[in-house]
């Protein structure tokens, strides 16, 4: 009997001291089946970081509120304490202007690959600026009844037209620059494209291209009332065999 129970007491100390020594190689070895699944997280870890900036910093442009977000809270705030307001500082932040890029594309048109095209170039240049806070993006689906009225307004008319890049800068005293901005026709590599728009805002290039002026300018031109009525008659017009 007492020999039944000293063995017992042995084969449970050497089960005891087996489970620690496997455990004990276990951690000094640090088992290869360990790390597999993080090597595997970090690649899809990394796309939905991309992914959710782009769609952290594009706003939706509809007809209604395109003119509210470039119009910078700043100038209203300046406007509501200038009268003996002795703000250095604040007057400081009101003088800087408001950039956006405003793209305008669609979602149902003809010619799939060469939208998928300018989309892809469009999020690349927003993944490159997005850290830069004085910059913001805007885009405008062109195909849908929120925007539709105000492609019409850019004269966005047609298929043809579609995608194109406009630059907004928007002052204190609430006047709005509108530039549309050249595509580089030296090129068809989207990595050029994208480096040709960024530069636009690092480089401050889009102070050498014609800001839109005339009648029938959106933000002050003498006819911007009618301007939906032109945009209507010129779909009509191109629409026409």
């Amino acid at each position: 009997m007492k020999l039944s129970t000293s063995l017992l007491l042995l084969a449970g100390a050497s089960t005891c001291v087996s489970a620690q020594w496997t455990d004990y190689l276990n951690k000094i070895l640090n088992t290869r089946e360990k790390q597999v699944p993080l090597k595997n997280n970090e690649p899809a870890g990394h796309v939905e970081d991309r992914e959710a900036l782009i769609a952290r910093r594009v706003r939706n442009v509809t007809s209604e509120n395109w003119l509210s977000l470039v119009q910078p809270s700043s100038a209203v705030v300046e406007e509501e304490q200038k009268e003996g307001a002795a703000a250095t500082e604040a007057d400081t932040v009101a003088a800087t202007p408001t950039e956006w890029y405003y793209y305008f594309t669609s979602s149902v048109v003809n010619g799939t690959k060469n939208v998928t095209y300018w989309d892809g170039v469009f999020n690349e240049t927003v993944h490159t600026l997005a850290k830069n806070s004085d910059v913001n993006f805007g885009k405008a689906d062109c195909a849908t009844e929120a925007s539709k009225d105000l492609c019409r307004d850019f004269y966005i008319t047609s298929q043809t037209k579609i995608p194109q890049f406009y630059h907004l800068v928007s002052y204190p005293d609430k006047s709005v620059e509108i530039r549309e901005l050249p595509w580089n026709m030296t090129t068809i590599e989207a990595e050029d494209q994208v480096n040709h728009y960024t530069q636009f805002y690092s480089n401050k290039e889009w102070k050498n291209v014609k800001a839109w002026t005339g009648i029938f300018n959106p933000i002050n031109g003498t006819l911007k009332d009618i301007r939906p009525y032109a945009g209507m008659a010129l779909t009509y017009y191109e629409a026409m065999p």
